[in-house]
């Protein structure tokens, strides 16, 4: 872990409020969270990231997180999803029928699906060469240390934060948060190799309240969050799949084990963070549709379009008395 160049923020006092934006994972689902993203910007009229004191993200949701971080505007990265989405995950649809699982399947056995070399472009595209430590606003963004097993989590300096992962290059950070297994290599960060942190954070919810709490020294009755999911609420898999016996092809089919993981880690996470914080946390989300074809890798013109209109349904909905706390120009005194 590179020491801070970069001397800590002042830390502040436990009168302080904090508002904190977590993003969750979920692949090219990510595209309805950064369409959600970008109407709330929209609505904000200026870079969202100065709404919020600390940003927390998984996977997708790191690499929204980092965007935020450098005040990349969300539009932007919804047009990069849009254009690369189906070069950095497939241009096929989700498969149906067993022979068409299988070679889907078989895409991943002896190697990750996607070499990730078309994801590692676009993000220069935006991000350019630039690094951790130059983030404009607080950053968290869980990982897995592959060799040692362990949880890690990258952050720009803040608080009492002795060592930093500063110098680390933002390209890097988001290759290794975006890293899931079977389907992108693990990334070397340094003299480590990462995976993607949503093995053990697919929503970073409570990984951000920890660092508000531990390391800002600000209790939970002072802080505030605004969370954003994937559309995989309500996850259901698809009928004729509810086999007790069900093996390896029966789990992985379709996604159904990840996509599984996904709904049930959100839907836990969200569930303690309203009874830690009660109407001081607002989570946005979307019920999982119906046989639309999604996947956490389908990246078709027809899963981007019911994934933003999921999107605009969600932004439509809204309440703005709770919305506006989040929005409004007092902004909640920053780490």
């Amino acid at each position: 872990m590179a020491r801070s160049t970069t001397a800590p923020s002042p830390t502040p006092s436990s009168t302080d409020r904090l508002r904190v934006l977590a993003l969750s994972g979920g692949g090219f689902l990510g595209l309805y969270t950064a369409t959600v993203l970008a109407g709330l910007e929209a609505r904000a009229g200026r870079p969202l990231g100065r709404c919020f004191g600390m940003l927390a993200g998984t996977s997708i949701g790191g690499l929204l997180g980092m965007a935020l971080a450098f005040e990349v505007p969300m539009r932007v990265v919804v047009e990069l999803m849009l254009n690369h989405g189906s070069r950095v995950f497939s241009h096929r649809p989700l498969p149906h029928g067993a022979v068409s699982r299988l070679l889907d399947l078989s895409r991943s056995v002896t190697g990750p699906k996607y070499g990730g070399r078309e994801l590692r472009e676009a993000l220069r595209s935006v991000l350019g060469e630039r690094r951790l430590g130059e983030a404009l606003h607080p950053l968290v963004i869980p990982a897995v240390d592959v060799l040692a097993c362990r949880s890690k989590v990258f952050k720009t300096p803040h608080g009492q934060v002795q060592e930093s992962d500063a110098e680390l290059p933002i390209v890097d950070v988001v290759m290794a948060a975006c890293a899931a297994p079977a389907y992108f290599p693990s990334v070397r960060v340094g003299e480590r190799l990462y995976a993607d942190g949503g093995l053990f954070a697919v929503a970073p919810d409570q990984i951000a309240l920890h660092e508000a709490q531990h390391f800002l020294e600000i209790p939970p009755e002072r802080v505030s969050m605004l969370s954003v999911g994937t559309a995989t609420a309500r996850y259901r898999p698809r009928e004729g799949v509810e086999d007790p016996q069900a093996g390896a092809v029966g789990w992985l089919s379709e996604g159904r084990l990840i996509l599984t993981m996904l709904s049930v880690q959100q839907q836990h996470v969200q569930a303690m963070m309203e009874d830690r914080l009660g109407s001081r946390y607002l989570r946005l989300d979307a019920e999982w549709p119906a046989d639309a074809g999604l996947g956490i890798d389908v990246a078709t013109p027809q899963a981007a379009e019911v994934l933003q209109g999921l999107a605009r349904e969600t932004l439509a909905g809204l309440d703005d008395a709770r919305l506006v706390p989040f929005l409004d120009e007092r902004r909640a005194r920053a780490p």
